[in-house]
C-alpha cells in the first residue's frame, strides 16, 4: 500500500508503481524535488522553502509538468465591475487542483476585463479558499444544469467554461478565440472531438469560449443530461442550427481524468492532494482512470447512464431539418419521464457512495 506524509514544509509519498519516466533531483531557491525508485514503485520527497509550504509544492509539481508555476496567493484577484469575459469554473471534486492551478492561470493570462465564477456540484468540498470569488451551488453531478447556471449569473460579453482539470498556459489566450468569434464561429474551445458514429466534431471546456448572447441564441445546455453526452449534444445543435464551431490553438492543459480518479479511487483527499499539487503526469492519470472506470460496478453504472442520455439524444437526431425543437426546457420529472429520472437519482447516490468508499488506491 502506498504511503503518505505531509508534516510542515515536507510532502512525501510512496508508490507502488512507477509513475515518473526518471528519477530527478532538483533544487531551486524555492523547492528541492527528490524522486527516487523504490522497490517496485517510486518515493517523491518534496522540500519547501516558502514562507506558505503550498506555494512550493505546487512549484515542484509544475516542473514535474513542464510548465511555468504562478503565485497561489489568490489575494490578488479582483472582479472586474464591467468584465468583458465571464470565466465559469464547474468545480465538482478537484478544489485544490482549481485553487492553486486553475484560477493562478486565469489571473496571470487573462488582460481584459473579467470576472470568475465558480459553480460547485460536488460533494463535501470545503469552498472557504474561494470566499472571495462568486460562488453559485449546482445539483450534484449534473454538468448541464451548471453551465447554465454560472452562464445565467455572467456579466460579460463572452463566457469561457472551465472543467476543474484543466489550466492555461498562454497570456492573453482569449484573444484568438475572440477573434474567431468575431471572424465567425459561434463557438470556440482548446480541444475539439471528432466523433465518428455522429459524424460531427464536439467542443470540450478546456475552456470552450462564446459570446453569452449566442450561448443564449443556441438554448444553453440541455438539462435532460446531466452526466455525460451534454457537450456532444450542444456541439451538435449549434451545427444543426447552421452555425460553426472551431478548435482554436491556444497553450493549455487538461489533465483529463482527474475527477473520475478522485471519485473512484477510495481516498479523495490523497488524490485532491496529488493533483492539487500537479504531481501525477497524464498518463497516469489516464491510467488511473482506466483501471477504476473498468471496474464491473462502474461500467454497469456507465452504461446505464450513458444508455438513456444516448437513447434520448438518438431522439434528437431523427427531428426534422428545420425542427424548433432542439432544445428541452421542459422539467425533468418522474411523472413524465419516470427510466430517466431514476436513473438520475440513482446516479447521484451511487456518486456520493463512491466518494466515501474503500476501493484500493493506486
Amino acid at each position: 500500500m502506498p504511503t503518505t506524509s505531509k508534516v510542515q514544509n515536507e510532502f512525501i509519498h510512496a508508490f507502488d508503481e512507477v509513475v515518473y519516466d526518471d528519477c530527478i533531483d532538483h533544487k531551486t531557491n524555492n523547492f528541492h524535488l527528490k524522486i527516487t525508485g523504490e522497490g517496485n514503485g517510486q518515493h517523491l520527497h518534496i522540500t519547501s522553502h516558502t514562507q506558505n509550504p503550498e506555494q512550493g509544492f505546487c512549484e515542484a509539481g509544475a516542473y514535474i509538468q513542464k510548465f511555468a508555476p504562478h503565485s497561489t496567493d489568490l489575494s490578488s484577484y479582483s472582479k472586474s465591475d464591467k468584465p468583458v469575459i465571464s470565466c465559469i469554473i464547474l468545480l465538482t471534486f478537484n478544489c485544490f487542483f482549481v485553487q492553486h492551478f486553475l484560477i493562478p492561470s486565469i489571473i496571470a493570462h487573462t488582460i481584459i476585463p473579467y470576472e470568475i465564477i465558480i459553480v460547485y456540484n460536488g460533494i463535501a468540498t470545503d469552498l472557504t479558499a474561494f470566499e472571495n470569488f462568486n460562488i453559485l451551488e449546482s445539483e450534484t453531478g449534473c454538468v448541464s444544469k451548471a453551465y447554465n447556471k454560472g452562464v445565467a449569473a455572467a456579466k460579460g460579453k463572452f463566457i469561457a467554461i472551465f472543467h476543474d482539470d484543466c489550466l492555461i498556459t498562454s497570456h492573453s489566450w482569449h484573444h484568438p478565440m475572440i477573434a474567431a468569434i468575431n471572424d465567425g464561429a459561434f463557438a470556440t474551445s482548446t480541444e475539439s472531438v471528432y466523433n465518428p458514429h455522429f459524424n460531427f466534431e464536439f467542443l470540450k471546456g478546456t475552456p470552450l469560449l462564446m459570446s453569452k448572447a449566442n450561448y443564449e441564441l443556441i438554448g444553453g445546455h440541455d438539462e435532460f443530461f446531466f452526466a455525460g453526452i451534454e457537450d456532444l449534444d450542444f456541439s451538435y445543435r449549434i451545427q444543426r442550427s447552421g452555425y460553426s464551431v472551431k478548435k482554436v490553438t491556444v497553450p493549455y492543459r487538461h489533465f483529463n481524468g482527474m475527477s473520475t480518479v478522485i471519485l473512484l479511487a477510495g481516498d479523495s483527499t490523497l488524490m485532491r492532494t496529488l493533483f492539487g499539487y500537479c504531481l501525477i503526469p497524464e498518463l497516469i492519470i489516464e491510467k488511473w482512470k482506466t483501471r477504476f472506470m473498468n471496474s464491473s460496478e462502474t461500467q454497469a453504472m456507465m452504461h446505464a447512464v450513458h444508455g438513456e442520455n444516448l437513447n434520448y439524444f438518438k431522439n434528437r437526431l431523427s427531428l426534422p431539418i428545420n425542427s424548433n425543437k432542439l432544445i428541452n426546457t421542459e422539467v425533468l420529472t418522474i411523472e413524465k419521464y419516470p427510466t430517466l429520472y431514476n436513473i438520475r437519482s440513482t446516479y447521484q447516490n451511487w456518486l456520493i457512495q463512491q466518494f466515501s468508499s474503500g476501493n484500493i488506491i493506486p
